[in-house]
């Protein structure tokens, strides 16, 4: 990762992106290991990175390349044009983000004239449909009708550019230089960088709560709402006796905001030099899941009726950085509080413990959205 630009004639562009995460292999780019039967016999044939995605609809854009199912994957990291791609949040594979947003620097069409923000935004777009398309119909012709289930969940609709600017020339002071470091091998001042400029990201997660099933009137069967379809892989459903306890949530929410050593909520595997990070704010909101949805309310009068009366739960959580499936970590523990399986008050006792084995389960990922990142003044 380039920290200071040098190529000459490239520019670098921010951009925001909108994602349904469910069919792809998380945001990063795994080189080979998209489009494939791993060594371990997974199927991931189809399956693609969110970012990879977005770098093969940049080499078509700026580089004119076309792409098919048997490319090598060593063009995507750097292209002829395009170079120093860095996305401010990593989301895991299931996670969706309605605003993550990315850098990438961009070689001028000639000495001239630079892309126009405009034309990057809709002819990303296109790529990113048009190489899907043309990806579904490939397999088609290749495969002799013997085709990969995850060709059948395709879709040339699950990426969005939704804005793009070009970023701020200025340098910016390096948070990581040490001026009095022998060994420091940072500059003192960087180019804007998506991931580094980034002053807060705030994610939602989604929890759908049905009642246990239960007997109709006439005792001659069961009512089981628990399988709405649009809601499968939007949220983390679950079966349960009575209402979470909200208000002993938000008590648990407020023990875990502030600044704190999350190594209690720490994934396997962080990156992270410290385990301690600002959470500013935890929210948690409930309503029926059809409350949104004015139509419903019709039918909910005449002959539409939930009999799980099912209801939904937000927990927005904000803060200027997190740590690795920190946010499920926590939501896990949050919704154990609310389940009346642990107190709030416990929920100090394992912050402080700085032991990840005592805290709860993790949430699954199909619940999480990233809803914004922001970047100070500038807006992207």
């Amino acid at each position: 990762m380039a920290l200071v630009r040098q190529s000459d004639g490239f520019k670098r562009y921010a951009f925001s992106v909108c994602y349904d995460g469910l069919n792809s292999l998380g945001f990063t780019y795994q080189g080979g290991n998209e489009n494939c039967i791993t060594q371990q016999g997974t199927d991931l044939r189809a399956l693609h990175s969110v970012e990879g995605k977005i770098r093969r609809a940049l080499s078509a854009l700026v580089d004119g390349r076309t792409h098919g199912q048997n490319e090598d994957p060593s063009c995507l990291w750097k292209g002829d044009n395009f170079e120093n791609f860095q996305v401010s949040s990593r989301t895991d594979r299931y996670v969706h983000a309605l605003k993550n947003t990315f850098h990438v620097d961009i070689r001028r069409k000639d000495v001239d004239l630079m892309w126009s923000p405009q034309n990057l935004v809709r002819g990303l777009n296109f790529h990113l449909v048009q190489t899907a398309r043309d990806e579904v119909k490939q397999y088609h012709e290749d495969c002799n009708n013997i085709i990969s289930p995850n060709i059948l969940r395709c879709s040339d609709n699950d990426i969005r550019i939704t804005s793009c600017r070009p970023a701020p020339v200025e340098l910016l002071p390096n948070k990581l230089f040490l001026e009095e470091a022998v060994d420091n091998d940072q500059p003192p001042y960087i180019s804007w960088n998506a991931r580094f400029t980034a002053t807060s990201r705030t994610y939602l997660y989604r929890i759908l709560c049905h009642r246990s099933p239960k007997r109709n009137e006439d005792m001659s069967g069961f009512v089981e709402d628990y399988g709405y379809p649009f809601e499968a892989g939007r949220s983390w459903r679950i079966h349960c006796q009575e209402s979470p306890d909200l208000e002993a949530m938000r008590k648990a929410g407020k023990i875990l905001t502030g600044t704190h050593d999350f190594t209690s909520f720490r994934g396997k595997g962080c990156y992270r030099s410290t385990p301690i990070t600002t959470i500013d704010d935890i929210r948690i909101y409930s309503s029926h899941l059809f409350d949104n949805l004015p139509l419903m309310k019709e039918h909910q009068r005449g002959s539409f009726h939930d009999e799980n009366n099912s209801q939904l739960i937000s927990i927005l959580v904000k803060g200027n950085a997190f740590l690795y499936r920190q946010v499920r970590n926590i939501v896990g523990c949050l919704v154990d509080v609310g389940l009346q399986k642990i107190l709030p008050r416990k929920v100090e006792e394992i912050l402080h413990a700085k032991n990840r084995g005592l805290a709860p389960p993790m949430a699954p990922a199909q619940g999480l959205y990233l809803t914004n990142v922001e970047h100070g003044d500038f807006r992207i």
